[in-house]
C-alpha cells in the first residue's frame, strides 16, 4: 500500500500551528480565557486566532479517519483496538499524570498567586477532579487540557470501530462513496454545524460533531476519486476558504476587536472551517505529497510533540509575560523558546524506552501509524 506523504505532512503542519496559535492566546485576555495572559491585549492575536481554530481539529480528525481505514485494511479489529490504546489511551494518562500538572502549577500561580512547591500544585490538581467545570484547567483546577483530543480520539476510534463493523454486516448496503460531487462534499458542513448542538462542546465543536468528521473521513476522504476530485479544485477551494475569512472578521466585527460571538453554534464558523478542511485536503494532496528526511522527522515527532508542547509554552509565558518588553517580542520569545525547548525535550524523551512508550513515540524501526 502506497504511504500518503501528504497525510503525515498535514498531520504534523498542523500541531507546528498550535505554537503560534496557543501563544497567541496568551495576548486575548477579555476574548479567551488562558493559564497565562500578558498585560498586553492583542487583536491580531484573536484574528489568529479565528483564523486557525474553525478547521484545525476537523483536519486532525478527518486524518484520523482516513488513516482508520488504511489500518483497518491491514489490521484485525482486535489488533487495532490494542494500538488504540497503547498509542492513544497510554499516552493520554500518562500526558494527565506528568503534563497537565505542570500546566496548572503555572496557572495557579498566575491566576491564583500561588506560592508553594510543585508537589502540592500537583496534589491540588488532582484534589479538584471532584468539582471540574469547563474554565478549570485555566487556574489550575484538574483538566485535561489539550489532551481531550487524544481521549476524544480514542473514545471515537473505538465507537466507530463498532458502527464500521456492524455496517460491514448489512450486505444490502452498497454505497459508491467516490461518486460523491463537490458540491455535497461542501454541504457535509450542514449536519457537522447542526451536531454542534449536541454534547459536549471543546475547540469549537461538539463531541458528536468530531465523531461524524472521523466518519466523513473514513468513508469520504480516504476514497482515491474524492481525493483527487478535492485535488482537481483545491485552488477554487483555498480562494473561497480566504474569503470566507475575511467575510467572517468583517461580519463580526473581529478586526476591531469586539466581542467573541465566532463559534460552533454559528453556521458560518463551521462552513469556514469545513472549507478549510476541504481546501487543505486538495491543496495537501497537490503540493505536499513529498518525503524525505526533514519531513520524515517531524511526522515521527508530531505526536509526542503535541503531547508535551502546551506544559512548556505555558511555563515559558509565565516568565516572558513578565518582562519589560515590547507585547510583539514577547509573542516571539514564548513561540521561538518553546519550540526549541519542546523538540529539545523530545530528542531526550524518545531515547528512553520506557518513557517512549508512555508519550507514544515510534521506536527507530518504526514509523507513525
Amino acid at each position: 500500500m502506497v504511504r500518503l506523504h501528504y497525510l503525515d505532512n498535514l498531520r504534523w503542519m498542523c500541531i507546528l500551528v498550535l505554537f503560534p496559535l496557543h501563544a497567541a492566546f496568551v495576548f486575548c485576555s477579555g476574548w479567551y480565557g488562558y493559564y497565562v495572559l500578558s498585560d498586553y491585549t492583542s487583536t491580531a492575536a484573536h484574528c489568529l486566532a479565528v483564523v486557525v481554530e474553525p478547521w484545525i481539529m476537523p483536519v486532525l480528525f478527518s486524518i484520523a479517519g482516513i488513516s482508520t481505514k488504511f489500518a483497518l485494511q491491514k489490521r484485525t479489529p482486535q489488533i487495532y483496538l490494542k494500538e488504540r490504546v497503547t498509542k492513544l489511551l497510554v499516552p493520554f494518562l500518562a500526558g494527565l499524570v506528568f503534563i497537565c500538572p505542570v500546566i496548572a502549577y503555572y496557572a495557579q500561580k498566575f491566576h491564583n498567586g500561588y506560592t508553594g512547591s510543585f508537589f502540592g500544585a500537583f496534589v491540588q490538581f488532582f484534589s479538584s477532579v471532584q468539582n471540574v467545570q469547563g474554565t478549570n484547567g485555566i487556574t489550575g483546577g484538574f483538566s485535561a487540557d489539550h489532551l481531550w483530543f487524544i481521549l476524544f480520539l480514542f473514545i471515537i476510534s473505538v465507537l466507530a470501530l463498532g458502527v464500521i463493523l456492524l455496517l460491514q454486516r448489512q450486505e444490502r448496503l452498497h454505497v459508491n462513496f467516490g461518486n460523491v460531487r463537490l458540491p455535497v462534499l461542501c454541504l457535509l458542513f450542514i449536519p457537522v454545524w447542526i451536531l454542534n448542538i449536541a454534547g459536549i462542546n471543546v475547540a469549537g465543536y461538539s463531541f458528536v460533531s468530531y465523531f461524524a468528521i472521523f466518519l466523513i473521513g473514513y468513508y469520504l476522504f480516504s476514497m482515491d476519486t474524492v481525493l483527487a476530485r478535492l485535488e482537481k479544485y483545491w485552488a477554487g477551494l483555498l480562494a473561497a476558504w480566504i474569503v470566507l475569512i475575511i467575510l467572517v472578521m468583517w461580519m463580526y466585527g473581529i478586526m476591531l476587536g469586539h466581542s467573541e460571538v465566532f463559534w460552533g453554534s454559528s453556521p458560518v464558523y463551521v462552513l469556514t472551517g469545513w472549507t478549510g478542511v476541504l481546501a487543505l485536503l486538495g491543496a495537501g494532496r497537490h503540493l505536499l505529497d513529498v518525503s524525505n528526511n526533514f519531513t520524515a522527522y517531524l511526522g515521527a515527532a508530531a505526536y509526542p510533540v503535541y503531547i508535551i508542547h502546551e506544559a512548556i509554552l505555558v511555563a515559558i509565558a509565565y516568565y516572558v509575560v513578565m518582562l519589560a518588553i515590547p507585547p510583539a517580542l514577547q509573542y516571539l520569545a514564548i513561540v521561538i523558546f518553546s519550540v526549541l525547548l519542546t523538540f529539545a525535550c523530545y530528542e531526550i524523551l524518545r531515547r528512553i524506552p520506557v518513557v517512549r512508550a508512555l508519550f507514544g513515540i515510534a521506536g527507530p524501526e518504526k514509523k507513525p501509524a
